[in-house]
């Protein structure tokens, strides 16, 4: 990082030492844009710098601060480049050892001196709002990006981004929305594609002003981008549900599935609830049947109900009876039991029914003892054991 500072530095100082002219069609020389005045890095103080550089990159940063510090002691004889460039180096080495404050003071101490080229004043301008950024004090970083935007020749989409997120912290989204706007529009004039970090951030400032249908259309952009990255294909699938769009909802969420794009449990969990909320409850039921059968899915009490609700909506209740059988085993609650016995019941075997009424009654945590012996009693009577029934 200590070569790259040296190497902008000395750029910096060549691009702003003056400029050939060639003559107009009329022979006369136009008039030149101002100049500043031309120094140099000497020889004498290139040397110290570099052993300050070898430190560095040694990550030897008290050795690199000790060169840095014998070179500020003889400050009064630097010319005003060099001092620029010390404290350039300062800033480097002070953020490598995530010494944010000191680096702020030093790309400070940067901008402060007289005669600065512009490519070392733009460089630590931008890097310095990067810094306040980084460090949270984002009112700072707006007015330095600020202060960037006005002096740079050509600026770029990246410093209206940063003055987008900068906005964004401090919850000024139509500012940030703004500054966004400006950043995509930069990279569509340099015929570049936008960028998906600017895209990401332009979504999220339409979901908190709550402005659904523009978010979506953001995020339409972002799977057509990167359709293979789930997160954005459940985002936008979230914003159709908020904007009532449910069949649209599932129908995104569906595609991912079958795109295999959703492997974690929650996400898997959460489509096979749309599709029951939705009434369509046959792909919850394959849905969740694979996911136990390869362990995506956790073959626990609430994932077995939750499938064997898949079941009985579907009507499957032949497919349900095993599944309620090992749900019940495993709680030994008696409202399971009561759900075995309806299956039973659906299927015609009374007996069984019987029995799974029986062992509710039996069972803990029983909420309406009446309804199960009435339930067991029709089981009974269905069975043809008048007497019991």
């Amino acid at each position: 990082m200590l070569r790259v500072l040296l190497v902008i530095a000395m750029v910096a100082a060549a691009g702003s030492a003056g400029h050939s002219f060639a003559k107009d069609k009329d022979g006369k020389k136009p008039t030149p844009p101002p100049t500043k005045q031309t120094q140099v890095i000497r020889a004498e103080t290139y040397k110290k710098m570099e052993v300050a550089q070898k430190a560095f990159e040694a990550k030897d940063y008290k050795g690199a601060l000790a060169a840095l510090d014998g070179l500020k002691a003889t400050e009064a004889k630097l010319n005003d480049y060099e001092r620029a460039t010390l404290y350039s180096l300062y800033a480097a080495v002070y953020y490598a050892q995530e010494q944010l404050p000191k680096t702020i003071e030093s790309y400070v101490a940067v901008l402060k001196q007289p005669n600065l080229p512009d490519g070392l004043r733009d460089s630590s301008l931008y890097a310095l709002a990067q810094i306040y950024f980084i460090a949270e004090d984002y009112p700072k970083a707006i007015a330095v990006v600020k202060k960037w935007l006005s002096v740079v020749a050509e600026p770029s989409p990246e410093g209206y981004a940063l003055m987008a997120q900068a906005y964004y912290q401090t919850q000024k989204f139509a500012e940030a929305e703004k500054a966004l706007v400006t950043s995509l529009q930069i990279s569509k004039q340099r015929g570049q594609a936008p960028k998906e970090a600017a895209l990401a951030l332009l979504r999220a400032i339409y979901y908190e002003r709550k402005e659904y249908a523009k978010a979506a259309r953001v995020l339409e952009m972002l799977v057509s981008m990167q359709p293979g990255k789930s997160t954005y294909w459940q985002q936008l699938a979230g914003m159709r549900g908020l904007m009532d769009q449910q069949r649209e909802q599932v129908r995104l969420m569906h595609a991912a599935y079958r795109a295999q794009l959703l492997s974690n449990e929650s996400d898997l969990l959460n489509l096979a609830r749309l599709y029951m909320v939705s009434e369509v409850p046959y792909p919850a039921v394959r849905l969740l049947a694979q996911g136990m059968k390869n362990k995506s899915i956790k073959v626990s009490a609430e994932n077995l109900q939750l499938y064997a609700q898949a079941l009985a909506m579907s009507k499957e209740y032949k497919q349900q009876i095993p599944v309620l059988q090992k749900l019940a085993t495993m709680t030994g609650e008696a409202r399971h039991y009561v759900y075995l016995g309806q299956a039973y019941n659906e299927t015609g075997d009374w007996n069984n029914a019987a029995e799974a009424f029986r062992t509710a009654l039996k069972s803990r945590n029983l909420d309406k003892p009446a309804d199960a012996h009435m339930a067991l009693g029709t089981a009974l009577f269905n069975a043809n054991k008048f007497a019991e029934a």
